[in-house]
């Protein structure tokens, strides 16, 4: 039995210098010198012999830190010195279980049986070569990462002397805007008074009553039109159904009139033969309706409609000008007669879309817009655009500024803005895996090339505060492509100093949730300075902070 090989080694144990697995930082409160030991947690006081006595006396387990009898107690830890190497500490249930426990490589956890040899020295040797190894990355790391961070203060200046100059430009993109809107709304004052002069002039009116006119006479034309194809129709029905051999002498005077009118030969026809009643059968009354219509040689291919349909107001808009050579094709009609007016305008009318068409003349921005409003309109929208540009130019200026400065983004020192865009990628089975930094994160087959989102950048590593360490060792990207029956992609990167941005091994540990892990030289802090304590240190801080837990 345990307990009685125990109890026979407890005379040794009390002349040790030591008591066996107390944390050197207790050591006072376990002094063999001492006749009485109070448990840790104040709560009793116990002979010293019954320390290490394999009989769990103490709430919390402190008074047998050598032994497994406290095991699951708050302070049952077994302390290994690991001499020559970095100390730890283990369970107490893990004491004497007859396993060699890998972090006490002095072998001090089975001390009853001393089955397990004192490994540390190897094992300390191993680890001197790959701390050595790590430091001689950090190194060559904290280099290349010296270059990001010069980049950043170069691209932090780059942009707070591009922020002052397009505040600078800023003012005067505004008095431009608002030189240009003044002008706009006189010209626009100007066209409108124009308007209102020129309709009120006796041009205007001349021109009203002509278009009333020729109106009246085009409907006066198109309902004679329909009346003498109405009679024309009936005439040509009489002519092909009427009798030469009848005795109404009206009925023939009227059908002999008729082909005269249409050009049939009248009494001609009737003279070569009575038997051509059929004549003319497969001619249309619309068709014959045109041959009795003279043609008027000055009106032929003048469209009427058009005449009627131009927009009086509209043309004296145009009209409104200056005395430059713009305004001249808008002018002519004042060296016009009277009686060319409606000529006149559906001519100019087809040369003004012609010479828009070819681009000779620039388009109005509204229908009713003279050239002197559209210009000036043209001029006011272009300094808008101009000014939005510097305002859009400032404010992505100084959002990628914010995030070179706060620690949010791209580090304590901006050493990330280097990478910002920067892909890196690795094959993994069928697929080819990219990362970009800040970007996207895509899964690509080597098969087909079809491609996934896995998604986009969001947040460091939320467990760790900004500005330290560990919160630029994790990154997170969120909101890719909707998994099959799953859940949307995404990916957790793990990165750890490197000498190069690499992209190293990829797993799925949940389905479409995928694990990156990458190093970069971003990630190399100096390896002195309170930013990145040494290694050694670092463990032992870290042991430090598990004796604190006692």
């Amino acid at each position: 039995m345990k307990g009685i090989a125990l109890l026979a080694l407890l005379p040794a144990l009390a002349a040790a210098e030591h008591v066996r697995g107390v944390d050197p930082a207790f050591e006072d409160k376990y002094a063999p010198s001492l006749t009485h030991f109070t448990c840790l947690d104040g709560t009793q006081r116990i002979p010293m012999s019954a320390v290490n006595d394999d009989y769990c006396d103490c709430a919390d387990g402190s008074d047998e830190p050598g032994t497994s009898a406290c095991e699951g107690r708050p302070h049952a830890y077994f302390y290994c010195r690991n001499a020559g190497h970095i100390p730890a500490r283990i369970l107490s249930s893990r004491v004497n279980d007859g396993v060699c426990d890998e972090a006490c490589c002095d072998g001090s956890d089975e001390w009853a049986s001393g089955a397990c040899p004192n490994r540390c020295a190897d094992i300390a040797r191993s680890h001197k070569e790959r701390i050595e190894r790590d430091a001689r990355i950090r190194r060559t790391g904290a280099k290349i990462r010296g270059t990001y961070v010069a980049f950043a203060q170069k691209e932090r200046t780059r942009l707070q002397d591009e922020i002052a100059a397009q505040r600078a430009a800023l003012a005067d993109r505004e008095r431009q805007v608002a030189d240009a809107r003044v002008a706009l709304e006189n010209a626009e004052t100007q066209s409108r008074d124009d308007l209102e002069r020129k309709k009120a002039s006796p041009m205007y009116r001349a021109l009203e009553e002509h278009r009333e006119a020729v109106t009246r006479l085009r409907d006066q034309l198109r309902a004679t039109q329909d009346d003498l194809g109405t009679v024309l129709g009936v005439l040509d029905g009489l002519a092909k159904g009427y009798n030469p051999n009848g005795q109404d002498m009206a009925v023939k005077a009227a059908v002999v009139g008729y082909r005269e009118l249409i050009g049939d030969g009248g009494e001609a026809a009737e003279a070569e033969g009575e038997d051509k009643q059929d004549i003319k059968e497969n001619t249309a009354p619309e068709t014959r309706l045109n041959t009795v219509r003279a043609p008027d040689e000055h009106l032929a291919g003048f469209d009427v409609d058009r005449v009627v349909g131009v927009d009086l107001e509209s043309l004296l808009v145009d009209d409104v000008s200056d005395d430059d050579d713009d305004g001249l094709l808008y002018r002519l009609e004042e060296y016009i007669p009277d009686s060319m007016f409606e000529y006149y305008f559906s001519a100019r009318e087809a040369l003004v879309s012609a010479l828009t068409n070819m681009g000779v003349l620039k388009k109005s921005v509204v229908v009713n817009d003279g050239p002197l409003v559209a210009a000036a309109r043209d001029k006011f929208n272009a300094a808008e655009r101009e000014l939005g540009n510097v305002r859009s130019a400032i404010s992505s200026a100084e959002d990628t500024l914010g995030q070179i400065e706060t620690k949010l983004w791209f580090g304590p020192d901006g050493e990330w803005k280097k990478l910002d865009g920067t892909c890196v990628d690795t094959v993994a089975g069928d697929y080819t895996y990219e990362l970009c930094f800040f970007g996207r994160a895509t899964q690509k087959s080597n098969k087909d090339h079809s491609s996934n989102n896995l998604g986009h950048f969001v947040e460091w590593n939320p467990a760790a505060q900004p500005g330290e360490h560990a919160y630029y060792t994790r990154m997170a990207y969120r909101n890719g492509a909707k998994c099959w029956n799953g859940p949307m992609r995404s990916v957790n990167v793990e990165l750890e100093c490197g000498k190069e941005n690499a992209l190293l091994a990829i797993t799925e540990p949940e389905k479409c949730e995928y694990l990156f892990k990458a190093t970069s030289p971003a990630l190399c802090w100096p390896l002195d300075g309170a930013k990145a304590p040494k290694v050694q240190e670092e463990e032992v801080a870290t042991n430090e902070a598990a004796k604190d837990e006692l």
